[in-house]
């Protein structure tokens, strides 16, 4: 008769890390996934908000010469301050938010101030010159903020590690 040996307990469990290559010690077993891409989300964050900051400079300057003119034929215009400064607002908001969370997230610190940033900053499209950026920042920095590596390498950084060692813990694949 063919009997099957009974189970070995202190053998390999399918939870168990006993299929993944070994890695070496300092190494991220999660791999490089997406960390490579947080520089790229940062900067991106950065230059948006350069750009939102000086969209709202411009409507606010704009606003305040409807406002301000003592033109007769301009001061029709006045009306339209109103609509003007509550375009510059949202930028003017987005864009300070999305500068601090850029500066924090090129030292991999501040994940959620990131993804904050990223859907705070969809409130620009009411202006529709930030819109096609916005949304694709959003869409880009969320799928890059979301992956396993990058959770782990903001839990580093956060941890006080610096940027040379996360990378280092999560080196490029062969």
């Amino acid at each position: 008769m063919n009997q099957t040996p009974p189970p070995n307990p202190s053998g390999p469990s399918w939870t168990s890390d006993y299929f993944r290559e070994p890695v070496a010690t300092g190494v991220s077993p999660l791999g490089r996934g997406l960390v490579g891409h947080v520089p790229l989300i940062a900067i991106g964050l950065i230059v948006q908000g350069v750009l939102e900051l000086g969209f709202a400079l411009c409507m606010i300057l704009a606003g305040l010469v409807f406002a301000l003119t003592p033109d007769p034929e301009m001061a029709k215009m006045r009306p339209m301050s109103g609509i003007i400064f509550g375009l510059a607002v949202p930028a003017l908001i987005c864009g300070v938010l999305r500068i601090a969370a850029g500066a924090y997230n090129l030292w991999y610190r501040g994940r959620i101030l990131g993804m904050a940033a990223l859907g705070v900053g969809l409130l620009t499209m009411v202006t529709c010159y930030c819109a096609p950026t916005s949304i694709g920042l959003a869409v880009y920095g969320l799928i890059v903020y979301l992956n396993d590596s990058v959770i782990a390498a903001f839990a580093m950084g956060d941890s006080g590690k610096s940027g040379a060692e996360i990378q280092a813990a999560f080196p490029p694949g062969k």
